[in-house]
């Protein structure tokens, strides 16, 4: 039989849109550019999938006649998007062409068959807990911002370390992820029986998939998640989204929290370093954004420096009783490290100018940033 359906509009961009990032990349296998459709008794399947991250929505639609297809899933998009009718037509036609109507416009779209997409990995139910949306996000957002770029040769500084601990009275799930100059870790305590998760000390997630449960969470108010041997999943009420998890040695964290004075620290309020912080940027260079730091009696000084544009500098009174120091870090990664936190005041575990920087607060116990220091 061949695809015929009503569908809204609204419903139907929304779960294209959500693909656009998955499908969109050029590879060897054209078809992964395309959207499987695939009608349901009163609903519509659209599935994507690049083979590492695949997500799967249905949606309410009117079927007329059941069947299923590939389309173009940019194009489709695009067609979708700027149409104006709150309906769409969709009719297949010979030789895998799909036929789309809206209002008194006609397109013919080129489809391919759908039994040349990829298969979508099975999972299982069991393997799931439920969740808030929030407290995957928080994990995501405190630490998504210092993953590698793909750029990076340690192909395991490219994605999320995910650990679960579980004690007597508690279940942690920890979020670490470092690009070799910096280090984030977030956990949070988690209702539900973590054994169900197969997790261990080389379980990756790649930022890409990071990327896209932080989208799926924004659109979704509760969700199950679960953790098998080579996936992550995540399921909404109507959604799936699949990530293929990577494997490697992750750089032990552990070590080098142990090898922090954590006697030594200075406390200032978390706006002020931050705001101080991007004032210093807009005269560093682009490519290290260097910015000196110098530590004497009760006070510290930021400065900055650009060949071409001219210098920054500001002081600011501390409670500071240690030898003086001069350091210099990357401001940039302050900046983002401060701006995921929502405390009044942080604290600077500062031990010498070749020791990492650990930031915390006592208000936010769960996260902790470390920053290298820089050759000034």
């Amino acid at each position: 039989m061949s695809l015929v359906i009503n569908i809204a509009r609204e419903d139907f961009l929304s779960a294209l849109s959500s693909m656009q990032n998955i499908t969109g990349k050029s590879g060897t296998i054209a078809i992964l550019s395309n959207v499987l459709l695939r009608t349901q008794n009163d609903a519509l399947e659209l599935t994507g999938t690049d083979l590492e991250v695949g997500i799967r929505h249905i949606i309410p639609a009117e079927i007329l006649s059941q069947g299923s297809i590939t389309l173009p899933a940019k194009k489709l998009f695009e067609i979708v998007r700027e149409s104006s009718s709150s309906h769409i037509h969709l009719q297949e036609k010979e030789n895998n062409w799909v036929q789309i109507t809206i209002d008194s416009s006609d397109y013919n779209l080129a489809g391919a068959a759908s039994d040349e997409f990829p298969s979508f990995p099975e999972y299982k139910e069991e393997s799931l807990i439920n969740v808030d949306t929030e407290f995957i996000k928080d994990l995501i957002e405190k630490t998504i911002f210092s993953v590698a770029g793909d750029s990076e040769s340690n192909f395991t500084l490219t994605g999320v370390l995910v650990e679960k601990e579980k004690s007597e009275d508690k279940n942690i799930l920890r979020f670490v992820s470092s690009d070799g100059h910096r280090l984030s870790l977030m956990e949070k305590q988690i209702e539900g029986d973590l054994s169900v998760f197969k997790l261990d000390k080389t379980t990756l997630i790649p930022k890409k998939g990071v990327q896209e449960m932080k989208k799926f969470c924004e659109s979704h108010d509760d969700i199950l998640i679960g953790f098998e041997e080579k996936q992550a999943i995540l399921k909404g009420e109507e959604a799936l989204l699949i990530i293929r998890l990577m494997n490697g040695d992750f750089p032990d964290f552990r070590n080098l929290l142990q090898v922090i004075n954590k006697e030594n620290f200075i406390e200032i309020e978390r706006t002020l370093l931050l705001n101080s912080m991007r004032r210093m940027n807009l005269f560093t260079e682009d490519r290290f954004n260097v910015v000196q730091c110098f530590l004497e009696k009760n006070k510290m000084t930021l400065s900055s420096q650009s060949m071409d544009l001219g210098n920054a500098k500001e002081t600011h009174p501390i409670e500071y009783t240690g030898e003086d120091m001069k350091l210099g870090f990357n401001g940039k990664y302050f900046v983002e490290t401060l701006n995921v936190m929502t405390c009044d005041n942080v604290k600077l575990f500062i031990s010498g100018k070749d020791r990492p920087c650990l930031i915390y607060s006592d208000k936010e116990p769960e996260f902790i940033s470390i920053i290298m220091p820089m050759e000034i």
